[in-house]
């Protein structure tokens, strides 16, 4: 601990003595088990139990009062603030005790503020040297205090009297009240209200001195007041002219790019990032504005947003995104300093640094409403007449819902503010049926993504903005609100009479899929009649030059997002015209970042397209939420643990005192991981059916299960589905199958054909019985449910798997073969659901025979066949499999267990080998998908250049019977 204290604020070894003893400090508080009593070694000495508002971070910069230097009082321009390193806790006085490196003196003033977020070797360059030590960091609170924006000898830009004049930072306000007890000393009284001033001593360069708040050195500029004729000679002040000056060249990051441009100043317009062909050039090719660079020059260099002169920026310093597409216009969250606040009242708080990026972002937010005419203002006398006349009920709260929204990689992008009515106050009731709006299944997003790269064409995104704010509000509904508490102009007096919908009201996803369905119908789209958020079609308004058949257009929305594409181009920039007509929108390129799945898009040599889709930003994020980032990454493991099936785990016993906060952390374990097994993962549905059915009263056992879940995927955090334009190259999802001469390999199935893998394929299979196996000893009570067979399936197209399912069956299958029979019976039920969506979009696969390979052969031969004696106790929508054979709408066929890639969701594979198999025929990590341009699992490397290889065939490489071209791209 004492290392780490040395590490994280980077002081030297002369500070040691002050780590130990801080380590030991906070050691005696951390709280440890004595029998059965959870206590502090704090509190059994002291008796108390140990106060955690006196913990503060060692060796932080802490600024306290000092008016006497040497019993010598200061004059009134000369610094009376003092700067120091909190070194410990004073033993004598409830106070910290700072060290200042430059008096080389010891100080315990009883108020003081801590700037934790400040080094030491940053304030005293010259004292402080780091002599190395671990890379190690600390926990930081919630409750940590936001560090100082302006500390002493700030250089900055102040307003007096209307003129702009330049000055440096002497003395900066300390906390109102000290946090103090009986024991300490208290200086005099007069000297403790003159500590109470919550203002900014600026010590101006004409030697004279001005008292400012923050609010007034945040934005000097706000005020049309004249300018100072020397302002444009002073401004350059503290920058250093060498890099920084008029038409200097540098290097800036915008919108995901570097750019390389010129700095410039103009009084009319202040700091300017311009862009255009050299130095000389007049035309300006677009600028970017840097406000208050003065004083925000030093942090754009610290994170890379700035750069020195026109050079070349590396692949580390690039942004994270794999696709640098334009992006929709939004309040950047790069330059945050402190977490999401929790309102907006604290979040436009003078005191909070951030307050500037969080006003822009609400200004973005309530200027995006008055654009719309969402509402209009009106007085309180207004709004008591329309309650009296019976039009309006009582007047809904608002408030203003705060969000830091990560990219695909988990990094801040955006600072999003948005207004929601509290709609649970609303005095009407309306049926389900009044307040339902559907969503994109996931399942129809991966179909219409495995069309597009079939097409070979990119899917492109789009965002509607403030998309509950378009549709009007029927004259039956009318509302009134409340201005959100923090609004800057929130007054008493002041209503809201809304004239559209807004967030927060239970009627408005309801009417704005009903405005955003009538405008793609108005276009020419028709939607899917077995997915209403899917749609396709040819747009109305065709160029009248046009005489050849436009290609269709089609579209997937998911409430305000959608994606679309079109084999034309010329199709898609007319459908982002004309649906700008109808909608406030951003077009932003190519997938790239689309409810939570991150694409990545490949173009190959030969034309061919491929596309990975990965959660890992998610799947990191859960591992830190739940603690299991701390392990060592295990590529190679699996989410079962050997020996201990999740089946043969005992239920808690009754009145554990830890079960319902362990009940609470289980489901949100399980919640996660459920998440991540409905988009990119099927690798953790069976793991995922079998830690559900503990949701509502998990052991210990389950919650470790949980994690060593987990832990897999954290370990396996970069694995994704993908799908290919060239997948008949080698199989259906990339199963390697052997070739189709190898009759040796096997001869009781028959493999898929090359003409097969382009198209919609099945495998199904089931596990008959229970998991537990040997691992509960005889005459263990057990649950019904853990003897009824694991049903499981995937379907696949174009290289990736669509839809994919790992259920318990609902009764007790009585034979292997009806346990067969009820999984095939599941996998058709989805299949012809895809099947009618695959006919929507016009897939021809939907109108031929679809092949459903299963590795029973009772199960195959019984679908082929009718109904027998040995099977009558089959229920009749197992006959539905037989019907859907015989009607031609699929084909069952046997394939050998070995390589049934749908085994993975049927059982706890405990051969790690064999489900490393399982997953790699429809997964890939993404250094494989960009290395090769295709799945190639890691155990199959060696054998990349075999497309129908078989995985129990023994003969190497060089001895194989017949060599297969090599996959193109």
């Amino acid at each position: 601990m004492a290392r780490a204290y040395i590490t994280e604020k980077q002081v030297g070894r002369e500070f040691w003595y002050f780590a130990i003893k801080h380590a030991v400090y906070m050691l005696n508080q951390i709280p440890g088990r004595l029998g059965r009593k959870l206590t502090t070694p704090f509190e059994l000495v002291y008796g108390v139990k140990p106060d955690s508002s006196t913990w503060f971070e060692l060796f932080s910069i802490g600024y306290f009062d000092h008016k006497t230097e040497a019993s010598a009082t200061k004059s009134n321009i000369e610094a009376q603030t003092l700067a120091g390193i909190a070194v410990g806790r004073d033993e004598k006085a409830n106070t910290i005790k700072f060290y200042n490196p430059l008096t080389k003196a010891y100080y315990s003033p009883p108020v003081f503020k801590l700037d934790e977020s400040r080094l030491p070797a940053s304030h005293f360059p010259n004292r402080i040297t780091f002599d190395g030590g671990l890379i190690c960091g600390l926990q930081s609170r919630n409750t940590d205090p936001a560090p100082e924006p302006f500390p002493p000898g700030t250089r900055v830009n102040v307003l007096i009297n209307g003129i702009t004049k330049r000055g440096t930072i002497q003395n900066i306000p300390l906390p109102s009240s000290p946090a103090l007890d009986d024991s300490t000393v208290i200086h005099p009284s007069g000297q403790i209200e003159e500590l109470n001033n919550n203002q900014y001593t600026v010590l101006l360069d004409d030697n004279t001195t001005a008292e400012l708040t923050f609010q007034q050195l945040l934005s000097p500029t706000e005020t049309h007041a004249p300018i100072d004729p020397a302002a444009p000679a002073t401004v350059w002040a503290g920058i250093p002219s060498r890099y920084l000056h008029q038409d200097a060249k540098i290097t800036l990051e915008h919108d995901g790019v570097y750019h390389k441009g010129y700095l410039n100043y103009s009084p009319e317009s202040g700091f300017e990032f311009i862009v255009r062909r050299n130095m000389r050039s007049k035309k300006i090719d677009f600028k970017v504005p840097l406000p208050n660079f003065a004083h925000n020059w030093t942090s754009l260099l610290a994170d890379e947003t700035l750069l020195f002169g026109h050079t070349t920026v590396s692949s580390y310093l690039r942004p994270g995104s794999y696709n640098n597409a334009p992006s929709a216009n939004h309040v950047s969250a790069k330059h945050l300093i402190n977490s999401c606040p929790p309102s907006l009242l604290k979040a436009l708080h003078p005191s909070n640094p951030d307050r500037h990026i969080w006003l822009d972002s609400y200004k973005e937010e309530k200027g995006g409403l008055e654009r719309l005419n969402v509402f209009e203002r009106i007085t309180k006398r207004q709004y008591l007449q329309l309650k009296r006349s019976g039009r309006i009920g009582k007047a809904l709260p608002s408030m203003c819902v705060l969000v830091i929204k990560p990219d695909k990689d988990g990094n801040p992008v955006r600072a999003k503010s948005r207004i929601v009515v509290l709609g649970n106050f609303e005095d009407r009731y309306y049926t389900k049926s009044q307040r339902y709006a559907p969503v994109l299944k996931y399942s129809s997003l991966r179909l219409l993504c495995s069309k597009a790269v079939g097409d070979k064409c990119i899917l492109k995104q789009g965002d509607c903005k403030n998309a509950f704010c378009h549709a009007s509000l029927p004259d039956d509904e009318l509302t009134v609100v409340r201005p959100p508490v923090g609004d800057p102009e929130y007054s008493q007096d002041t209503y809201w009479l809304l004239n559209k919908t807004l967030y927060g009201l239970r009627r408005s996803p309801h009417h704005w899929y009903n405005m955003f369905v009538a405008a793609l119908k108005d276009m020419g789209l028709r939607p899917s009649l077995h997915d209403p958020c899917l749609f396709s079609g040819t747009l109305k308004q065709q160029p009248t030059l046009s005489t050849s058949l436009p290609a269709p257009v089609h579209v997937g929305i998911y409430v305000d997002d959608f994606v679309f594409y079109s084999t034309d181009p010329k199709q898609e920039n007319l459908f982002m015209n004309e649906l700008k007509q109808r909608v406030v929108v951003d077009f932003m390129g190519p997938v790239d970042w689309f409810l939570g799945t991150a694409f990545t898009w490949k173009r190959h040599n030969d034309g061919n397209l491929s596309v990975f889709l990965s959660q890992s930003a998610f799947t990191d994020y859960t591992a830190h939420r739940f603690a299991v980032d701390r392990i060592k990454p295990a590529p190679n493991m699996t989410p079962y643990r050997s020996g201990i099936p999740i089946d043969s785990i005992p239920n808690p016993p009754k009145g554990d005192p830890d079960q319902k906060r362990r009940t609470k952390i289980y489901q949100s374990i399980v919640g996660c991981i459920n998440w991540l097994a409905t988009c990119t993962r099927p690798d953790i549905s069976p793991c995922l059916t079998f830690l559900a059915s503990y949701n509502q009263n998990p052991s210990h056992g389950h919650y470790q299960a949980a994690l060593h879940a987990l832990k897999y995927l954290y370990s396996t955090a970069d694995y994704g589905i993908s799908f290919h334009s060239n997948a008949s190259q080698t199989i259906q999802a990339f199963n390697h199958f052997p070739a189709h001469h190898d009759k040796e390999a096997y001869t009781d199935a028959t493999p898929p054909s090359p003409g097969d893998v382009s198209r919609l394929t099945s495998f199904t299979d089931a596990c008959w019985g229970g998991q537990f196996g040997n691992a509960v000893p005889d005459g263990t009570p057990l649950e019904l449910f853990k003897f009824r067979s694991i049903s499981g399936f995937v379907i696949c197209r174009s290289g990736g798997p669509i839809s994919w399912k790992s259920i318990r069956q609902n009764r007790t299958s009585l034979s292997s073969c009806e346990a067969e029979i009820i999984a095939t019976s599941e996998c058709m039920t989805e299949l012809e659901h895809l099947r009618h969506r695959a006919s929507d979009l016009n897939i021809t696969d939907a109108n031929t025979t679809v092949p459903v390979y299963n590795d029973n052969a009772a199960c195959v031969q019984w679908s082929a066949s009718v109904t027998n004696k040995g099977t009558k106790h089959m229920n009749l929508r197992e006959n539905y499999v037989r019907e859907a054979h015989h009607l031609g709408l699929v084909d069952i066929r046997h394939i050998p267990g070995v390589i049934n890639a749908s085994d993975l969701f049927t059982k706890e594979l405990r051969d790690a080998a064999h489900f490393r198999r399982c997953r790699d025929t429809m997964m890939v990590s993404r250094i494989n998908f960009e290395k090769y341009g295709h799945v190639v699992p890691p155990h199959h490397q060696q054998h990349g250049d075999l497309p129908y290889y078989n995985v129990r065939s023994p003969f190497p490489l060089d001895s194989s019977p017949t060599r297969a071209p090599a996959p193109a791209g």
